[in-house]
């Protein structure tokens, strides 16, 4: 967890988090204009499996032996956590099935929640969640902006005893990052890169937009 700390608090400009220009070149195809509604949730399906198995190397192993068709015993280190995979809806989505990918046997759950563009907070409307207690959790959304609506879902799993909170975000903004770190320091933050500022109505900047609009058209706010 110290990496990660310390790795936030140093810099002072965007800086991504993973050395990857694979991944790299996956956050330049999210932040152009040109890529449309389908790849973009291909491009953050991909970049969630890519974020998923670098947190596979922080999480406990056990070895397991396996005989092959050779008749010999190879042995292996298998993650051995209970892990439960949630994000927010709408946006989190696509970033969300890269992880599952990668975790298949986890366990999901869900939240919905709806910003108010005045104040910049959000209301959670819905919530479905399986035991979390003695789980690692990771909740995966695809923009950490201000860090409001995470810190709503972290509240809510935290009141269920998990094990361990992990964050995953294809794009964070510092100011988000720091909000989370100082309510929550033993939380674990991986974004696939890091901007530097939010402007006036709370958007990453340089960012790449409305991520839930991005991935599935433009939303009218219906009331109930």
């Amino acid at each position: 967890m110290k990496k990660f700390i310390l790795f936030f608090f140093i810099q002072i400009i965007s800086v991504s988090l993973f050395s990857n220009p694979i991944l790299e070149s996956l956050v330049y195809k999210i932040r152009d204009p040109d890529t449309d509604k389908k790849e973009f949730r291909e491009y953050l399906e991909k970049i969630g499996e890519y974020i998923a198995i670098d947190v596979a190397k922080d999480l406990k192993t056990k070895k397991q032996n396996i005989e092959t068709v050779m008749g010999t015993l190879a042995e292996h280190n298998i993650v051995d956590e209970n892990i439960v995979l949630l994000t927010i809806l709408r946006a989190g989505l696509p970033l969300f099935n890269g992880v599952f990918k990668v975790f298949p046997e986890a366990e999901a759950g869900f939240f919905a929640m709806q910003r108010n563009e005045v104040t910049l907070k959000a209301s959670v409307d819905y919530v479905a969640l399986p035991p979390l207690e003695n789980k690692t959790v990771i909740i995966a959304d695809t923009m950490l902006a201000t860090g409001g609506s995470m810190l709503d879902a972290i509240k809510i799993v935290e009141k269920r005893n998990p094990k361990k909170i992990i964050l995953v975000s294809a794009l964070a903004a510092q100011e988000g990052i720091d909000n989370i770190l100082r309510h929550n320091p033993d939380i674990q933050i991986y974004p696939a890169y890091v901007d530097p500022i939010l402007n006036e109505i709370g958007y990453i900047v340089p960012g790449l937009g409305d991520a839930g609009d991005r991935c599935y058209g433009n939303k009218i706010t219906v009331s109930h």
